[in-house]
């Protein structure tokens, strides 16, 4: 019995303790780095919060059994939206509002389509994302907005309590989304109608809706990731969610292989988005060449989900086309 125990157990955080072991492998190997280092660790959270914030959208589709890859083409137009909104006069607030209000009525129409017409949801939010990146060049003619509003851009650099704001934000909707996950009837619904479909019709769960509040979700948090990415980098940058596609699909890929093995989880995801972000600031800190990081983050998702089909024999729950 305590052996099955344990095994569960180390199946469980088998793989962040490797992760873990692996960045303390790193920082010992290059002191200089200073990857642990508390300013650091406070960057890396700040660096996560746009990944983070797609991260955990995604999640949410993924858990109820659907996908959806929009934010690669939406971020871009709803950022140029953001940034011209405030450089208009519009205050942080109901600039990041409507923003936020643009992006879960994208994933309303998404999941119209998805749930009304049964429509592949991978090849609607594909549709979706091009149609995005064609809005987001007619705003900005292929040139970067910069942002002008001083005020705006100093929330990136505010640090209540000595840490970044941007990453207490990523650290409460994630610790948020956990409970809504874990200890709420909404988010016992979502996972038994990404589970089972047919269980949950029996068990009278309105499949339907559950979806379509997991587009709606997904959108709104695909507008805060839109509404961060300018306070980060200072304007909304050509063709910016392109860049967060593959590491948000690795960051909830990567997560599904910990905690609940086999099945994306909002702490997974999480650690996923962190250790993504770990490898790109300590290739960066070494002043490696730019190819070194997608090389890395690449070989070391093959190794994550290879270790897990190995000890479980399970596989990954793939996006449905």
């Amino acid at each position: 019995m305590r052996s099955k125990r344990f095994s569960a157990l180390a199946e469980k955080v088998a793989m962040p303790v490797v992760l873990t072991l692996m960045i303390l492998g790193l920082q010992i190997a290059r002191p200089e780095a200073r990857l642990l280092s508390g300013e650091n660790i406070k960057t890396i959270f700040l660096q996560a919060s746009v990944l983070g914030f797609l991260s955990l959208g995604l999640s949410f589709v993924m858990i109820a059994g659907e996908s959806d890859i929009s934010f690669a083409g939406t971020l871009g137009m709803m950022s140029a939206t953001f940034t011209m909104l405030v450089n208009a006069g519009l205050g942080y607030l109901p600039a990041l509002l409507l923003v936020m209000a643009i992006g879960a009525a994208i994933g309303l129409v998404t999941s119209w389509m998805v749930t009304r017409f049964g429509f592949s949801a991978f090849i609607v939010s594909i549709a979706v994302m091009f149609m995005g990146l064609g809005i987001e060049r007619s705003f900005n003619e292929g040139i970067t907005i910069w942002m002008e509003n001083d005020a705006v851009l100093s929330i990136g650099r505010l640090e209540p309590g000595g840490f970044y704001a941007l990453g207490w934000a990523l650290i409460a909707l994630f610790a948020l989304a956990l409970f809504v996950v874990q200890k709420t009837r909404f988010g016992f619904d979502v996972r038994i109608v990404g589970e089972n479909m047919n269980a949950a019709t029996e068990a009278g769960i309105k499949s339907v809706r559950i979806k379509i509040f997991a587009f709606l979700i997904a959108g709104a948090l695909f507008g805060l990731a839109s509404a961060t990415e300018p306070i980060r980098y200072g304007g909304s940058i050509v063709g910016a969610g392109q860049s967060y596609m593959l590491p948000a699909l690795s960051a909830c890929y990567m997560g599904s292989t910990m905690f609940k093995p086999g099945r994306v989880n909002i702490g997974g995801t999480l650690v996923g988005a962190l250790f993504m972000i770990c490898v790109s600031n300590f290739m960066t800190l070494l002043s490696l060449q730019y190819y070194f990081t997608p090389l890395m983050q690449g070989l070391i998702l093959i190794f994550a989900v290879g270790l897990s089909c190995f000890k479980t024999r399970r596989t990954i729950r793939q996006v449905k086309i």
